[in-house]
């Protein structure tokens, strides 16, 4: 199953099988779902973003990137703070459940966290990066675009699909809906002002290091 995946830190990957090893004991695991759900949304953008662009020269994409990251972290933050709340363990079971699903192995056998992703989506990006890497030119237009469809996705998953799990009401429901529209677009405008941009130099980089997040 094709899939996008970061290297959790030791304590991420830590909180992560505690609360699995966990979900059927008898002590509260909200506190366990709630700091997993802020140290995903941390490293996740570290992943994606942070480690890229302090691999690229200094420049105004580097700077848009970079307010993109926090911009991303605090709204996220700020929001799971908002609809993480004390909840019974049938409930924060849906969580530690969910995070099973976002765990995954690597052919090398290391833990990743991510989402599973359309097989042509990841074929794609793994084409246009391997052409990068062999010097050809690549569209970026449909660069761009790529870009966009994995954001969508990823911010489906991690935000609307995970706050599902949270057994919300309809105000809070509806705050996460707009919270999520929120970073798609923010993410949308940030991907048009990066992605068409890139030197020949910046892309090389982008294509060596999202190549290893993306897993067939």
């Amino acid at each position: 199953m094709p899939f996008f995946g970061f290297i959790p830190s030791a304590e991420l990957l830590n909180t992560i099988e505690t609360a699995q090893q966990k979900k059927n004991s008898s002590e509260p695991l909200f506190p366990l779902r709630d700091k997993t759900a802020l140290m995903i949304n941390e490293e996740i953008i570290d992943a994606i973003l942070t480690e890229l662009v302090r691999r690229f020269p200094a420049s105004d994409k580097r700077d848009t990137a970079e307010k993109l990251a926090g911009y991303v972290k605090s709204t996220v933050a700020v929001l799971l703070k908002q609809l993480l709340s004390k909840a019974p363990n049938d409930v924060v079971k849906q969580s530690i459940e969910f995070s099973e699903r976002s765990s995954f192995k690597d052919a090398a056998g290391n833990a990743r966290v991510g989402e599973t992703l359309d097989a042509s989506l990841v074929t794609n990006l793994k084409h246009n990066y391997a052409e990068i890497q062999a010097g050809n030119e690549v569209n970026k237009a449909v660069l761009t675009e790529l870009y966009k469809q994995f954001a969508e996705a990823t911010v489906r998953h991690f935000m609307s699909d995970f706050n599902k799990t949270l057994d919300l009401g309809m105000i809070k429901r509806k705050a996460a809906d707009i919270g999520a529209a929120a970073v798609i677009k923010a993410v949308h405008i940030a991907v048009d002002k990066i992605i068409p941009n890139l030197t020949k130099e910046e892309l090389l980089v982008l294509a060596e290091y999202h190549d290893t997040l993306f897993h067939h």
